[in-house]
């Protein structure tokens, strides 16, 4: 049964996390901004999906990134809905403590360039390990055509993420140390 793994591992990088100290999460998170950056694809890249950072969570959004629009997950019932967002002044916290678009925020039309997406843990062939909801899974599962690009510390990185059917692979994973892309 894989259930018990997820959980085994979501528990042991929640351990992990919580002993990161917070500079080394922040110099690890312009070394990730720095790399996006200089991704040709993200240069070229009009519009994205992007995450507000939980704690032990990268943070993208600051500064705010330049020449892109930027949409951002509000949590509506068990699903995601993906809002236009110009500044971090129009974010609040929502369900569950995440830094959230209003609910009155346009919504996003779905042409987006690619989706950064956050998780628990990775590997190096596109698996990804989300908190157990299933929010990420379902959203990408409607949007499989377009690129979807994990970004996590290295620490977040394991040989292999225990995966079932439903689980979304990654197209691209983004480390502090490292760009990997897949063909998922």
């Amino acid at each position: 049964m894989i259930r018990p793994e997820k959980q085994r591992l979501r528990e042991e990088m929640r351990a992990i996390l919580r002993t990161l100290p917070l500079s080394s999460q922040s110099s690890a998170s312009a070394k990730i901004r720095s790399i996006l950056a200089t991704w040709p694809v993200w240069q070229m890249a009009s519009s994205a999906c992007a995450f507000c950072a939980l704690p032990g969570e990268p943070s993208l959004l600051n500064p705010w990134p330049k020449n892109k629009r930027i949409s951002l997950p509000l949590v509506e019932g068990d699903n995601l809905s993906m809002r236009r967002v110009d500044s971090p002044d129009e974010l609040s916290p929502g369900k569950f403590g995440i830094l959230e678009p209003s609910s009155d925020a346009p919504k996003s039309s779905g042409n987006w360039d690619l989706i950064l997406v956050p998780g628990m843990a990775f590997d190096r062939s596109g698996g990804r390990l989300g908190r157990g909801r299933g929010y990420y899974d379902r959203f990408l599962g409607l949007h499989s055509h377009i690129l979807r690009v994990g970004i996590c510390f290295d620490e977040q990185l394991v040989p292999t993420v225990p995966s079932e059917d439903h689980d979304i692979r990654l197209h691209a994973l983004i480390t502090p140390s490292a760009f990997l892309s897949f063909a998922a």
